[in-house]
């Protein structure tokens, strides 16, 4: 909750739109528990339309007597999501607070069988080592420490155990398929599967593409939106999960109604304009569109953003070069960054388009050339004498009169 994409705010008419077709799956599936892996909110200190957000969710849930299970992300303040967990859990909603020595855990009784619900919150080693912990100083990894603190718990063979957990899990050495939308660091926090295989089922949150890790019944449920274009290719649904026994363990996809998809559009401008004309239910997505010509001519953005309409929330260039393109690269996709160094002016356009989502103009490619110019003159003249000559200055203050002059006759 709270999550901000490309300058539209989620907690506007996606999240809310979400937790409404949420609940009214719930309705249909009539399920005995909801898993929430975390992350909860985008940041540890949440806004207030986010909490608003939450409480909804949490009110809705308690309404229909659905047990929650929930832990904190990374992204999440613990101690703040659990400060009111005794009343919480009054209404069957367990939140996992601040790592304990015992995991909390919670045992649920259809009449044929026992399931607990071990509940761990992010953690890592150092977190694991405190005296209220296991109170060791030989952990030094998220490895060990996530094994030894399992290891540590009184968990009954005979019953079905789940695990709900946030981390960073590997298969085998293989690292799972990430989103653009996911703040990581490269092999941060890494943690085998194997650690987990005193659980029956473990559901996992952090990364966001839905995916098994290791085994089907070990797996990310992905994020429920559609946060980056990395993922206009992924199906947003929810995962079911029917346990009849510990080796009798169902795993299945629902279809959710989301406010808006993701979808790219690539080409040179006129080709996303020619696409834009036979798009349907624009008002549906949320569009990228991937620029392939050299230069964008003033105006260029306009006709986009007239044929496209406000949904159009990202404009980015793809930069190719001659010998991808001789090797039959994709045709669709996002930024392609070729291993030849990059010049200012690739870097500059890279920055403006994540600082304006737009692409520079024509006026404004031939002012950052001039600019990058001088800046090799500039460098040069450190061991010549050459420098920034007069003539120099003078043609970049042209360049800037030209353009207030252009402004003024627009404003006239």
């Amino acid at each position: 909750m709270g999550k901000v994409v490309h300058g539209i705010s989620m907690t506007d008419a996606d999240q809310p739109f979400w937790i409404k077709s949420f609940l009214e799956t719930v309705d249909v599936q009539k399920p005995d528990a909801v898993v929430i892996a975390g992350d909860i909110y985008d940041r540890k200190i949440p806004s207030p339309e986010a909490m608003e957000l939450f409480d909804a969710l949490l009110s809705g849930l308690a309404q229909r007597e659905v047990y929650v299970l929930a832990v904190p992300g990374n992204h999440d303040s613990a101690q703040r999501l659990a400060h009111v967990s005794g009343l919480l859990q009054s209404s069957n909603i367990f939140v996992a607070g601040r790592l304990k020595r015992d995991m909390m855990h919670v045992t649920i009784n259809d009449g044929q069988r026992d399931v607990t619900f071990w509940l761990m919150p992010y953690l890592f080693p150092a977190m694991v080592g405190e005296k209220n912990v296991l109170d060791r100083d030989d952990l030094t990894s998220y490895n060990a420490a996530a094994k030894a603190y399992i290891e540590a718990q009184a968990i009954n063979p005979e019953h079905v155990n789940v695990l709900v957990a946030h981390q960073n899990v590997l298969a085998s050495g293989l690292a799972p398929e990430h989103s653009g939308s996911e703040s990581l660091v490269g092999g941060l926090g890494e943690i085998d599967y194997s650690v987990f295989d005193v659980f029956d089922y473990v559901a996992l949150g952090h990364i966001h593409n839905e995916q098994a890790m290791g085994r089907q019944t070990l797996r990310y449920a992905g994020c429920p939106l559609y946060y980056d274009f990395s993922e206009v290719n992924r199906e947003k649904k929810l995962l079911a999960v029917e346990i009849n026994g510990k080796e009798d363990i169902t795993i299945s996809k629902l279809d959710i109604q989301l406010l808006h998809r993701m979808k790219q559009l690539a080409g040179t401008v006129d080709e996303i304009i020619e696409q834009g004309k036979t798009l349907e239910n624009k008002e549906g997505l949320y569009i990228q569109a991937v620029v392939r010509d050299k230069h964008i001519k003033t105006g260029d953005l306009e006709r986009m953003k007239e044929m496209l309409g406000a949904n159009l929330i990202n404009i980015k260039r793809e930069i190719i070069s001659a010998e991808d393109r001789a090797s039959g690269l994709p045709a669709a996709g996002g930024t392609v960054i070729t291993a030849h160094k990059r010049s200012i002016m690739e870097e500059f356009d890279d920055f403006y388009q994540t600082q304006e989502n737009e692409l520079l103009d024509e006026y404004q490619e031939k002012l950052i050339a001039k600019i990058a110019e001088q800046q090799d003159n500039a460098g040069d003249w450190l061991d010549s004498e050459a420098g920034i000559t007069e003539a120099d200055t003078e043609e970049l203050v042209q360049l800037l009169l030209e353009a207030a002059d252009s402004e003024m006759e627009g404003q006239a």
